[in-house]
């Protein structure tokens, strides 16, 4: 990877780890970040009085060895690891805008998806298995249209993350640095995310893996996003905080709807609420977007199907419902039923209960 003065930089101003405060700051000295390294001796009194002795002499005696942003640069290709700076063109636009945007984003993967319209989906660790399953089918068919952007928890993320690995279109966001896997369980997807899709984090790569860090990793999904969907959370979930700064950035946030008792759901009726859109369809996304979605009515149904779609597209119904709204008899059921999961119309929730995918 070749990187400009100006973005070698920003590479070497982020590896002191300043504080997001200083490190803007000194970011600001300069016109032009190559000029600030250039003349640090200028600034060294700025710089001196902003991040103090200890910071300011590592700084300066990293200008006068040579080594120092050979060796940086060397250390991230050996890791796979390429440097996307604030002045690189594939800074994404949306991302410059925040009030904190990253000085650099490190990545693994493809970087071209920087380049897509991107979207969303978040979850909690407790997203309940019906959820995760609409989850996933919900990111596969948005995959369509855009890059799908994700943590890399359990749950409502990893269903996110596997609904989006097949296209390829999937751009995971982590809280810590490439030498390390949080949680160690999804290992694999972070491996085929890499392999398949683009691993980003603004954090170097030995940052370990720390509470404080989840909250601001937050703010780069909801950033990078044109609008973010909460598939599931209480009411102190992590993805309240990626909803929050989403509408903050003046991005659509859409919900899942949960049943009354729901924990697991708790955030998502709070969200809707107070801004968030009710979402139980496709179609409440894509309109949102201006996305044709072909309609279920497109898609071959007996008539049998079609009834029984109907019934399950007003909301989540049991099959003796089913039954007695349609005046389909109890073992007719079964195969109309497996026949609208087959054409991804419909999905169990437990129980002998399905709801309607779109």
């Amino acid at each position: 990877m070749t990187y400009t003065k100006d973005e070698m930089a920003e590479i070497w101003l982020d590896s002191f780890r300043p504080e997001y405060g200083k490190k803007a700051q000194l970011y600001r000295l300069c016109a032009e970040p190559y000029g600030f390294v250039k003349q640090f001796a200028k600034y060294r009194p700025k710089v001196l009085e902003i991040v103090g002795e200890e910071m300011c002499a590592a700084m300066e005696k990293s200008l006068s060895s040579g080594g120092y942003m050979r060796s940086l640069l060397e250390k991230c290709a050996e890791k796979g690891i390429t440097c996307i700076t604030f002045s690189s063109q594939l800074y994404p636009e949306d991302l410059r805008q925040i009030p904190q945007p990253p000085l650099v984003l490190y990545a693994r993967g493809n970087a071209e998806l920087l380049r897509e319209r991107k979207f969303a989906i978040v979850g909690s660790r407790r997203t309940p298995p019906a959820m995760m399953k609409q989850a996933e089918r919900f990111s596969a068919e948005l995959s369509e249209h855009f890059a799908i952007v994700t943590g890399l928890a359990e749950g409502g993320d990893t269903a996110a993350a596997l609904g989006a690995l097949e296209s390829g279109k999937l751009i995971c966001v982590l809280a810590y640095g490439f030498d390390f896997v949080y949680p160690e369980c999804n290992r694999n997807l972070l491996k085929s995310a890499a392999e398949k899709g683009l691993v980003l984090t603004e954090y170097l790569p030995d940052e370990k893996p720390r509470p404080y860090l989840f909250p601001a990793r937050n703010r780069v999904i909801a950033g990078l996003s044109d609008g973010v969907l909460v598939v599931s959370g209480g009411m102190k979930s992590g993805t309240r905080i990626t909803a929050d700064y989403a509408y903050e950035y003046g991005k659509d946030v859409f919900a899942f709807p949960y049943s009354l008792g729901s924990a697991a759901g708790e955030g998502c009726n709070a969200l809707i609420k107070d801004y968030a859109k009710l979402t139980d369809n496709l179609v409440d996304i894509f309109a949102a977007f201006g996305i044709n979605l072909t309609e279920a009515e497109e898609i071959s149904l007996s008539e049998a199907e079609r009834a029984v779609f109907e019934i399950i597209r007003e909301g989540e119904a049991h099959i003796s419902q089913i039954s007695e709204r349609s005046g389909l008899k109890a073992y007719e059921l079964p195969a109309v039923l497996v026949a609208l999961q087959m054409k991804k119309l419909v999905v169990p929730c437990g129980g002998n209960r399905y709801m309607a995918v779109r």
